[in-house]
């Protein structure tokens, strides 16, 4: 374990898609001297910026691009851009990052301000969950990525029926890590480096489901319009096509749109589908987790709840 300085917070704005945490960080970060460290399993990715929502549309917020993070509005925000999108990039590759940056910001005298939707990624840092064991197996890995969408739905369901019935079950990436896990031999023993003497203050945005589905539909409408054919164009001009993070959520469907396989509104009506179901995922997820203090975003007070809420806790 990492020592660091006693008595200090992490807080972990968590929530579904479209609920409006890096907006509310931003504030938060402002108000508390604070940086963000995004908990998002596809902004780790570079060149994929408007799809992941790295790139706010219809925003004045200031972008800043540097080497190892961004700015927002002058605010830094680390974790995005960590890897090109043809690499592999683990919830433990993730966890060993976030938290040794978290010590690093705890120790310059700022607060951390964790924000993102991905669970898993978020349970691996808390400790709630624990990394797998399981190193990567390459030539395991590179025969399943052989397998169609189906097979490799069959193969994990026959293998962990549990397993399958919380994976995004279109996405391959995912499908095939799982199915390394079960059948791979291969041990890591390296332990994450958790942090000493902090504690994780959690804080969950939430709203209705037809809000929430609302949200992510007009975001849709607007990325589609600023630039996110044109973004996944360029990745496949980089080489990028055929690379599993391009199969995840929104990038697929464009995928097939620009290889003649679906209209343009199919595509998009697709991708608001897709949303939605990963937003209920999102939620069934978080709700395992009982420490969330849950604000409910259509309230006119919300940002003013949280900001007390943070400043109790520091």
């Amino acid at each position: 374990m990492e020592k660091s300085p006693k008595n200090k917070k992490v807080f972990m704005i968590v929530g579904p898609t479209s609920s409006g945490k890096t907006s509310l960080a931003l504030d938060l970060c402002k108000k508390f001297n604070g940086e963000i460290i995004s908990a998002d399993s596809r902004q780790v990715c570079k060149f994929m910026d408007i799809g992941t929502g790295k790139i706010p549309v219809n925003s004045k917020i200031k972008i800043e691009r540097n080497q190892d993070f961004w700015k927002l509005n002058d605010t830094k925000v680390w974790g995005y851009d960590l890897i090109t999108p043809d690499k592999y990039f683990s919830g433990y590759d993730f966890a060993d990052f976030a938290l040794k940056k978290a010590l690093e910001i705890i120790k310059s005298g700022k607060n951390v301000f964790l924000v993102g939707g991905t669970g898993f990624y978020i349970d691996l840092l808390t400790g709630k969950m624990r990394p797998s064991k399981v190193r990567p197996d390459l030539v395991l890995r590179n025969s399943l990525e052989d397998l169609s969408l189906a097979d490799l739905q069959k193969k994990l369901k026959k293998l962990s029926s549990e397993v399958f019935e919380i994976i995004d079950q279109k996405n391959k990436t995912r499908l095939v890590r799982a199915i390394e896990k079960e059948l791979s031999l291969k041990v890591n023993e390296e332990p994450l480096p958790y942090l000493e003497n902090i504690d994780f203050v959690f804080v969950g945005l939430i709203g209705s489901r037809e809000l929430l589905y609302s949200r992510a539909d007009a975001w849709v409408d607007e990325i589609w319009k600023n630039g996110l054919v044109d973004e996944i164009k360029d990745l496949c001009d980089k080489g990028f096509g055929g690379a599993p993070k391009l199969r995840g959520l929104v990038y697929r469907e464009v995928l097939d749109f620009l290889e003649g396989k679906i209209s343009e509104e199919d595509t998009i009506q697709k991708i608001k589908f897709d949303i939605h179901a990963y937003i209920r995922r999102q939620q069934t997820w978080f709700k395992k987790n009982k420490e969330i203090s849950w604000v409910e975003i259509s309230q006119d007070d919300f940002k003013e709840i949280i900001y007390n809420k943070v400043k109790e806790n520091l």
